[in-house]
């Protein structure tokens, strides 16, 4: 009996490293159509936002775009250190002043997450073996992702760059700030690479390189904070770079060349790193452990405790990194600040001091990403059952209940332990560190309630728990900025437990706290009770 032979291609097997690139990318776009499209879709919608003529509506007079001038620049120090420096008073230049930070972050986080999926998350399920058996060069698979997000990038700036021009802003200005988007979205995905071929999981590669983004995103907001002085700090990192190119503002182009050359070697450094590693690795391998177990892991809570303490290192590092310089230079630049009448309101209804506002502010701020790492430790419960570690631990004498306590437990803890970093790095600059740190502690109650959502989404919705968590902490967030956009306050208070403890909007009480504190343990209940009685892994 003899067997058909198939010829092979013309050069499978023969080619070079990055053979197969272009059917890769193709897959890519096939497999991840959605979640891209839904990506590329929120950047341009936050991009583009005001560009339809909610900002003449805003401001019609230029009296009236004076006054957001001057609040930008001498009124409210949160503009500078949150969005940057208005470069003009003209309408394109407010607007391009009010959407770079959130633009950029949008984007780059987008671009960090699908690049380290892409790679890592690949090779940690087995996608890049097979794929790696064919006749795919070593370095396809991360040229590919670099390509489909680079591409990405490209689309939502241009998307972002015509919806300007269409609305009637000038045709450069509006390309410029399109390639700023564009620009955001090569640095942080050249970051994501590297980091996928240093860090020893999916899941710190993309953590760090989103956290490097916005760390440098803070350090260009402490430059612009601190005045003439700090000047030259901005000129350190990407972020300044693309808020120096001052679209509608001058269109200062030669910016983004220092931006190109930045992502560029971040490649060429990620292609180089990834000749020294074994596929589904990093470089910075995880440690072996001892040989025999401490006794902590003698329980879940021990358990959960070692398998999240590694994170929530690196969160706490990362909170004390971004605040503490920005208490230090925020005490030095809230002097002029603090004679403002706005402030002096703001102080009156936090009750704090008009010199702690900047901080109470940025305090407040923190609390959706410290949410999301809260929401990321619950999650742990629902990934656990999926890759059937939670099977293999369960097999032995430890309840589903206890187990996926020791998650929660940690969960719960570690928005006290972080506030409690952001309110003491603050309180080194403030006016009064005691009743700066009361403040800020007020915000767990909030936390929590998140942490219930995603708890009880582990226990009652199963696979659909990630969709329903990060929703819910969506959700939270848009209404949140959805107030500077005109939003009636009721859908912020009802949709969102921040709102009840929003130090501007009154010094929450006692029996708020209570109750939103009471809800979020209430909503974890419901969570362990729903999950020791439903399939595990369904």
């Amino acid at each position: 009996m003899s067997a058909a032979v198939v010829a092979p291609r013309a050069g499978a097997g023969t080619g070079g490293p990055l053979t197969g690139t272009l059917l890769l990318a193709r897959t890519l776009l096939r497999r991840d159509r959605i979640g891209l499209a839904v990506w590329l879709l929120a950047g341009w919608a936050v991009a583009a936002a005001r560009a339809g003529g909610t900002y003449e509506v805003l401001y019609p007079t230029a009296a009236a775009r004076q006054d957001r001038y001057d609040q930008v620049m001498t009124d409210v120090p949160m503009y500078l250190l949150f969005q940057g420096p208005a470069y003009g008073t003209g309408l394109d230049a407010l607007l391009v002043q009010e959407s770079f930070g959130a633009a950029t972050l949008l984007a780059a986080l987008g671009a960090v997450v699908l690049v380290v999926r892409y790679t890592r998350t690949d090779e940690q399920e087995g996608r890049r073996e097979l794929v790696g058996a064919t006749a795919v060069g070593r370095h396809a698979p991360l040229a590919a992702a670099l390509a489909v997000v680079g591409a990405g990038g490209v689309l939502m700036g241009a998307l972002t760059a015509a919806t300007m021009a269409a609305s009637g802003m000038p045709a450069a200005g509006s390309v410029l700030f399109g390639a700023v988007v564009a620009g955001a979205v090569g640095v942080a995905a050249a970051m994501a690479a590297v980091a996928a071929q240093v860090s020893a999981s999916p899941r710190a590669a993309a953590s760090g390189a989103f956290a490097l983004f916005v760390a440098l995103h803070f350090v260009r907001g402490v430059s612009d904070l601190g005045g003439p002085g700090l000047g030259w700090l901005g000129w350190l990192t990407p972020n300044g770079w693309m808020q120096r190119t001052r679209p509608f503002a001058g269109d200062l182009w030669w910016p983004l060349l220092l931006v190109a050359a930045l992502a560029a070697v971040l490649v060429w450094a990620a292609f180089t790193l990834s000749d020294r590693r074994d596929p589904g690795s990093g470089l910075l391998a995880a440690r072996p452990g001892r040989a025999r177990a401490p006794r902590t892991l003698s329980g879940p809570v021990g358990l959960a405790w070692r398998l999240h303490r590694s994170s929530l290192a690196a969160w706490t590092a990362a909170t004390a990194a971004v605040c503490l310089p920005a208490a230090l230079a925020g005490s030095a630049a809230m002097g002029q600040y603090a004679v403002g009448e706005r402030m002096r309101s703001w102080a009156a209804a936090g009750s704090v001091a008009p010199s702690d506002v900047l901080f109470v502010y940025i305090a407040f701020t923190t609390v959706f990403p410290i949410s999301l790492y809260a929401v990321r430790a619950v999650l742990r419960i629902r990934s656990e059952e999926a890759d059937g570690h939670a099977a293999l631990l369960l097999a032995g004498p430890v309840g589903r209940v206890r187990w996926a306590a020791g998650h929660l437990a940690v969960a719960l803890a570690a928005p006290v332990v972080l506030l409690t970093v952001v309110g003491l790095c603050f309180g080194a600059g403030a006016a009064d560190a005691g009743a700066l740190l009361a403040t800020v502690l007020r915000l767990v109650p909030a936390v929590w309630v998140i942490v219930g959502v995603a708890a009880a989404a582990c226990g009652l919705a199963g696979r659909a728990a990630p969709a329903v968590a990060y929703g819910a902490l969506a959700v939270a967030l848009t209404v949140e900025f959805g107030q500077h956009l005109g939003w009636p306050e009721w859908l912020f208070l009802a949709l969102s437990p921040f709102a009840h403890v929003l130090p501007f909007l009154g010094t929450p009480g006692a029996p708020v706290l209570a109750a939103l504190a009471a809800l979020g343990l209430g909503l974890c209940a419901v969570g362990l009770f729903g999950l020791g009685r439903r399939d595990l892994g369904a």
